[in-house]
């Protein structure tokens, strides 16, 4: 018979020192500009289940709703994170700004509303092993046509990683470009990634899990929940959601049977979205 490994034991990804804080930081600020976000997936299940971030999670993950406006909040947000000495990037393509620094991964995530469920564009190229180069290079490159900022606002006074470096150097002169030409590239990268193999579908989660909130103590300070965590736990990862387990991923297809998450095979209309 197997042995269940000990959650202790576990690889450390995440620096929940420095990750905490940053949570509340990343929330106050998207706060102060009309974005409010609440604690979601793995950092929603440490929370609720031990009281904690659990350590083996490299990142955390927001989430919030879409609406018209968004874009331009999420650009302002964007720059008063880098300015605050983060490594911080809007993709107008998904709705979704990624605030990176040394042991912080945190990711702001909008769910849109269709019908009875709240969806996300759920984008595998970059997930995948399985996925091959070329559909992960012109998801990548893709990505890349509709980021924001820019250049070096905010990252002067710390160092940068060499992707960070090649990251910014590559969209500062991509953004030299019309919007309408970057539009473009974009669409015609995504449909290439497509035909080589990537995986783009939809997720949906009932949106009622998303209709209250609750404050709950985190860390010194407090963080926006759904009101009933358990039951949306129970829904994203199965019945046996209070036991530890390394590594899950809604990429693995193994994990999908015990999970509720509707995978809806249906690309997101990008055609749609706001470039900036």
């Amino acid at each position: 018979m197997a042995t269940m490994q000990d959650p202790e034991d576990y690889v450390v990804k995440s620096d929940v020192a420095n990750l905490a804080p940053a949570i509340l930081e990343v929330m106050d600020v998207a706060r102060a500009h009309g974005v409010v976000c609440w604690l979601c997936y793995g950092a929603l299940l440490g929370l609720v289940r031990e009281n904690r971030l659990l350590p083996w999670n490299n990142d955390a993950e927001l989430g919030c709703w879409h609406n018209d406006r968004i874009g331009d909040k999420f650009q302002l947000i964007t720059d008063e994170l880098n300015k605050r000495g983060y490594h911080t990037t809007y993709y107008s393509s998904n709705g979704s700004v990624a605030v990176r620094r040394k042991g912080v991964i945190v990711n702001i995530n909008c769910f849109w509303r269709e019908g009875e469920y709240a969806v996300r564009p759920h984008e595998g190229p970059s997930a995948h092993d399985h996925v091959g180069i070329l559909a992960y290079l012109l998801y990548w490159f893709a990505t890349l046509m509709v980021s924001y900022p820019a250049g070096f606002l905010g990252n002067t006074f710390r160092p940068l990683s060499r992707n960070e470096l090649l990251r910014i150097i590559i969209v500062s002169i991509i953004r030299l470009q019309p919007r309408a030409l970057r539009r473009g590239l974009f669409l015609l990268m995504l449909k290439g990634s497509i035909k080589c193999g990537g995986i783009f579908q939809k997720t949906g989660i009932p949106k009622v899990y998303f209709n209250k909130f609750v404050m709950l103590d985190f860390y010194g300070g407090k963080v926006l929940v759904p009101d009933e965590p358990e039951r949306l736990l129970w829904f994203i990862y199965g019945e046996g959601w209070r036991t530890p387990k390394v590594d899950w991923s809604f990429y693995d297809d193994k994990n999908k049977v015990d999970s509720g998450i509707l995978f809806i095979d249906e690309v997101w209309d990008y055609r749609q979205m706001d470039v900036v």
